[in-house]
């Protein structure tokens, strides 16, 4: 299993880091846009396992409008959408109407309500939360986008890195034993150290890129945004106990599902473009 998971978590790097360093826009996005489909998949799967219904094909249909909306007014403007146009409003409005006409339409009415919000509640949870990645790629005016997005994705996957080599070693104190039981809090300590010292890593080795997040931002960000890793990593714990399931698909062998890749980055790239424009970091 380790092997598996060595070698998966090398193969993605790998295109991660080729698409950046290669400046491949159309890439990255394709990259974000696949991952989030499968995640948000495989969270309709797993609540369809624990015998709830929800409308699939149009939550996915939903999540592929808004990542086809985001291409066509932000990385490929030329395609005639306005600018400013990035259609989440229509798109949710659009969930909502399709959900209800689906049900309005069916011949059974027990279950209604948890169908739509469970539908609406995968729509917002994975493509809508996971797009953010796309809004830190394109938030920069100077075109360190590229550098942000990579900031971002390293010091939260670094947090797991450090939560779990931490916990291996020193683990004694069960953070959340109903949840996750293999999570303590000498995990959480490893992961927010080796996060902050990720972070202040990447702000000195690119000054040019990552000197907005200098100083006291670096601190500020390799510490929240690892308290904010473990707390989405957490959530998706929830909803696969809730759903009983092991694991969210097997998208990438030794890792799990795509579902389990992105798990921590649904909350952290949200809360680091939040930051950033807050804060005037670009």
């Amino acid at each position: 299993m380790f092997g598996w998971r060595l070698l998966s978590s090398l193969l993605l790097w790998g295109i991660i880091l080729a698409f950046v360093t290669l400046r491949y826009t159309n890439g990255v996005f394709l990259l974000i846009a696949v991952v989030g489909l499968a995640a948000q998949r495989e969270f309709y799967l797993s609540q369809r396992a624990a015998g709830r219904t929800v409308f699939l094909k149009n939550g996915l249909l939903a999540g592929g409008l808004l990542y086809a909306a985001t291409f066509f007014s932000v990385v490929s403007p030329s395609i005639g959408f306005p600018a400013a146009f990035s259609g989440e409003a229509i798109l949710v409005l659009l969930v909502i109407l399709g959900a209800f006409t689906r049900r309005v339409f069916h011949s059974k009415i027990e279950g209604a309500t948890e169908a739509m919000a469970l539908t609406l509640f995968g729509f917002f949870y994975v493509p809508y939360l996971l797009n953010y990645a796309t809004k830190i790629l394109f938030s920069a005016p100077q075109g360190h986008g590229f550098e942000l997005l990579t900031y971002a994705v390293a010091v939260t996957k670094f947090t797991d890195v450090g939560a779990y080599v931490a916990g291996k070693l020193f683990g004694r104190h069960k953070m959340s034993p109903l949840i996750s039981p293999k999570k303590t809090w000498e995990g959480l300590v490893g992961g927010i150290l080796l996060a902050l010292g990720t972070s202040l890593t990447l702000i000195h080795a690119f000054p040019d890129s990552l000197g907005v997040l200098r100083g006291i931002h670096g601190w500020i960000l390799g510490i929240g945004l690892a308290g904010v890793s473990v707390i989405g990593d957490l959530g998706e714990s929830v909803v696969k106990r809730d759903a009983h399931v092991k694991d969210s698909g097997q998208f990438l062998p030794g890792i799990g599902g795509a579902l389990d890749l992105v798990d921590s980055l649904l909350f952290t790239l949200p809360v680091f473009y939040g930051y950033i424009i807050l804060t005037g970091r670009v």
